[in-house]
């Protein structure tokens, strides 16, 4: 068994042989990638155990072209993805949902009028609701799009303070839909990107 250090600097493992040779082998580790046998206080490369040698030394050509993709930033990515995309979904939602209450609002759509309802409080009725409807409806846009674009960088690991962002004000019942789905979904992006080696894995 093998503990090994991501290029996050983080600890993973433990992890047998097989598995191991198989990292190499995707290009998630290489031969410089710190190792820790079982049993052993000595980290050293991957590239310089016996037993890993035959690996290495079938790699083609020595090293890929490209960047090797780390351990670390593999697991930290899977783990912000499934609640930003969750985010984005329900930030969509939001937008088109605001977005189709501002239309009814200028077409002249009101809320119905109660029964025996007289024409002045109708009328005083439909005031109400545009003067307090409307800001509402406007700023579920605008907090929804932030939330989208937020949602988008953290699927990225791209600007941390934008994904926490996103994951706040999705906790802001202001959406025009979807309250309880967006306080879950909220909760579950704090959780994970207050995560240390999700927060490290952005840029």
């Amino acid at each position: 068994m093998y503990k090994i250090i991501g290029a996050d600097g983080k600890e993973y493992g433990p992890i047998t042989a097989e598995q191991l040779k198989q990292w190499f082998t995707e290009g998630r580790v290489n031969a410089q990638t710190q190792v820790l046998a079982e049993g052993s206080t000595d980290w050293r490369p991957l590239g310089e155990f016996p037993e890993l040698a035959a690996t290495v030394a079938a790699a083609p050509a020595a090293a890929p072209t490209h960047t090797a993709q780390s351990v670390g930033s593999t697991d930290t990515g899977n783990q912000a993805k499934g609640p930003a995309i969750f985010l984005l979904v329900l930030a969509i939602l939001d937008v088109l949902a605001s977005s189709a209450g501002i239309g009814l609002m200028t077409l002249g759509h009101t809320p119905m009028a109660f029964p025996g309802m007289s024409s002045e409080s109708a009328e005083l009725q439909e005031k109400i609701g545009f003067m307090f409807s409307l800001p509402t409806y406007i700023l579920g846009v605008i907090l929804a799009v932030l939330r989208l674009i937020g949602s988008i960088k953290m699927m990225n690991l791209q600007s941390y303070g934008l994904a926490m962002t996103a994951a706040i004000l999705t906790l802001i019942p202001c959406g025009a839909c979807c309250c309880f789905l967006n306080i879950g979904a909220g909760i579950w992006a704090l959780v994970v990107l207050a995560k240390p080696e999700v927060k490290s894995s952005f840029h």
